[in-house]
């Protein structure tokens, strides 16, 4: 669809998709980003694995892996606790934060949702201010706006982590596309909130040539020191699902986890060009049928 027409109709859009059924909201949210509808029965393409995966799989072990507080638990228990950035607090309102006694620079993030962070480098002025945007986290359902079924499972609060410095293009995160087991791609987002760009590798680091919402960067990225560390994680992590997306640091030379997906962009990421969709789309229905989560639609 036509990105100035989307843009006008997003608004609108966002009125009615809560009156929707889940499959009607899923079907015209595929057919408002990609231009046509997601084939549900028998998914080629990522994109469409990622909608059938909203709709029809409802594995146990996802909603544990989405809650950042419960995900970071996991991960410490299996691999150890430097493996994890620390959790200084946890809270289930908004009331509950003491700014006082936080340690700055912090970060508070709600868990069970993506892209809800507040970074504080000093304790605010205005902490009205600042609790109205934490209680606007702890509010927003995450599940209802994209129909990612884990989240909904996520009961909401929030979590408090040392804020971590990253380098010239601010902290990397290399986000490993694993599926069943074997990651095919390493995202490399970098300039995150200056100028975005957005690479993706091959587990040697040769650069694949696609792109995924943000274009490439104009510059080389060397691979993190720790990449086959990195990569022996997220293969681990990922052994038992036909995808998920493991996002990892490399942080004053260690390897740290900073979450799991399996719902990566909600499916509504267009690829340029589009024939990657549908490469990594067969990976993810081989391992899917390995899995024998595929139910009939």
């Amino acid at each position: 669809m036509d990105r100035p027409l989307n843009k006008l109709l997003k608004p609108i859009w966002a009125v009615f998709r809560d009156a929707l059924p889940s499959k009607w909201h899923v079907i015209i949210d595929h057919l408002r980003i990609h231009g046509k509808v997601p084939n549900l029965g028998h998914p080629r393409t990522f994109n469409e694995w990622t909608a059938w995966r909203k709709l029809y799989d409802r594995d146990p072990r996802m909603p544990p892996l989405v809650d950042k507080i419960v995900a970071k638990e996991l991960m410490a228990a299996r691999f150890g606790s430097e493996f994890i950035i620390p959790t200084l607090a946890t809270f289930e309102r908004e009331t509950e934060v003491d700014f006082a006694a936080l340690p700055y620079p912090c970060a508070v993030k709600a868990n069970h949702a993506s892209g809800m962070n507040l970074f504080l480098m000093e304790r605010p002025k205005d902490e009205d201010t600042v609790r109205t945007q934490l209680r606007r986290f702890l509010g927003y359902r995450h599940h209802d706006v994209s129909e990612e079924w884990a989240y909904s499972e996520v009961h909401p609060r929030l979590l408090v982590e040392p804020f971590i410095y990253g380098g010239e293009h601010g902290l990397v995160d290399y986000k490993f596309h694993t599926f069943s087991g074997r990651v095919l791609a390493i995202q490399v987002d970098v300039d995150r909130y200056t100028n975005h760009r957005r690479c993706f590798y091959d587990p040697s680091w040769n650069l694949i040539p696609f792109e995924l919402l943000y274009p490439q960067a104009d510059y080389e990225i060397e691979p993190p020191l720790k990449l086959r560390e990195m990569l022996g994680y997220a293969e681990q992590i990922g052994e038992d699902f036909s995808y998920v997306r493991v996002d990892l640091y490399e942080a004053e030379g260690k390897v740290k986890f900073g979450e799991a997906t399996f719902y990566h962009g909600a499916g509504l990421e267009i690829f340029v060009p589009r024939e990657y969709d549908e490469i990594l789309g067969t990976e993810w229905g081989l391992g899917a049928a390995a899995e024998k989560h595929f139910l009939s639609t």
